[in-house]
């Protein structure tokens, strides 16, 4: 596991910088066969166009990905959704879940935090910061998941919020695993699960709470498909539920169908905006040849997941544009990348 996220972490660095590599390579290759003013501008030129050339003009050209269609859900399945956040589980598989639904398969949505350490949430609130503000915050969300999934057709009893602390779960996983040493919620300042109505109400902030709990869902729910978050997704919160998820499964030794969405990621939607016309594809980056599947939706599912989207007002009307984030997922189709 150490060594798939160091080769992980190598990876995700030479993308992120890859740019600035390749100019540092041309740079050396430049000095090193002793070329002069002419071979700085040739350098330069053939790394600017393909910075930038290059990149918008034949990056789709080159990608060698395939999208699949999602494999045909049956009435016998049984789908456990994992959401870091509240409105994770909107944004990336509302339309899966209202044809889950139609079909008669069961689903639970599993939230691991309340997304209540949204400071923008907060501040369009309150200029204190205050404690209490970020409690609100977290008991307003978990009204407005009820309302979103009750417009994709499930029951309450679908939804299970387990309370554990936004922009946390890095820490619980590398830092703040054993019960002993607890983490500390940089909002609400508890190192426990405040919130009533949820899993295990004053659960303490350690991760092996949280391995405890996914192990004990899995066992009463056991899910035949599992929709968790992206292992290279840019938020903390999402890659390590992610883990936290591998290691439960890895030590239980059992085998469960995986599909993997991605929410945040540079240049992704391309667009932050509304646009139902259009399909989403993954970034060029992870655009693998295969393992991408689409999810299709029909108009009315678009229209119910913009709908459930809306219902999440904590989150719109923000100083940091989260409404055109949410809403640039509202595309004529859901991708998932199968994790095998």
């Amino acid at each position: 596991m150490v060594l798939v996220n160091f080769l992980r972490a190598i990876k995700d660095f030479s993308l992120k910088y890859r740019q600035i590599i390749v100019l540092a390579i041309l740079a050396w290759l430049v000095w090193a066969l002793g070329l002069e003013k002419q071979g700085l501008i040739l350098a330069f030129l053939i790394w600017s166009f393909w910075a930038f050339g290059l990149g918008m003009l034949g990056g789709w050209f080159l990608a060698r990905g395939s999208l699949s269609s999602f494999p045909e859900i049956k009435n016998t399945d049984r789908i456990l959704i994992l959401a870091p956040h509240i409105d994770d589980e909107v944004i990336s598989c509302a339309g899966l879940i209202q044809e889950a639904v139609k079909i008669g398969a069961k689903v639970l949505v599993v939230y691991a935090t309340n997304g209540d350490s949204h400071l923008a949430s907060v501040l369009a609130k309150s200029r204190t910061f205050d404690p209490n503000d970020f409690i609100d915050l977290g008991e307003k969300r978990m009204a407005e998941a009820k309302e979103a999934t009750i417009i994709l057709g499930l029951k309450p009893e679908s939804s299970v919020f387990l309370g554990y602390p936004d922009r946390g779960l890095g820490q619980m996983l590398y830092k703040f695993f054993a019960q002993e040493t607890p983490y500390t919620s940089t909002g609400t300042r508890f190192n426990y699960n405040p919130y009533k109505n949820t899993y295990r109400e004053k659960q303490s902030y350690a991760g092996t709470n949280l391995l405890i709990d996914l192990n004990d869902i899995v066992d009463d729910f056991k899910p035949t498909i599992a929709i968790v978050p992206h292992p290279r997704d840019n938020h903390i919160d999402h890659k390590s539920l992610y883990y936290f998820w591998e290691k439960l499964i890895t030590e239980k030794e059992i085998f469960i169908k995986e599909y993997a969405y991605l929410v945040h990621f540079r240049l992704y939607p391309p667009a932050k905006k509304l646009d139902e016309d259009n399909f989403l594809y993954p970034p060029k980056q992870l655009f693998s040849e295969e393992g991408w599947y689409s999810f299709d939706l029909s108009l009315e599912q678009q229209e119910k997941k913009l709908k459930a989207i809306r219902q999440n007002a904590s989150q719109l009307k923000t100083i940091d544009s989260s409404q055109a984030l949410l809403e640039s997922f509202v595309k004529r189709n859901e991708i998932f990348e199968k994790i095998e």
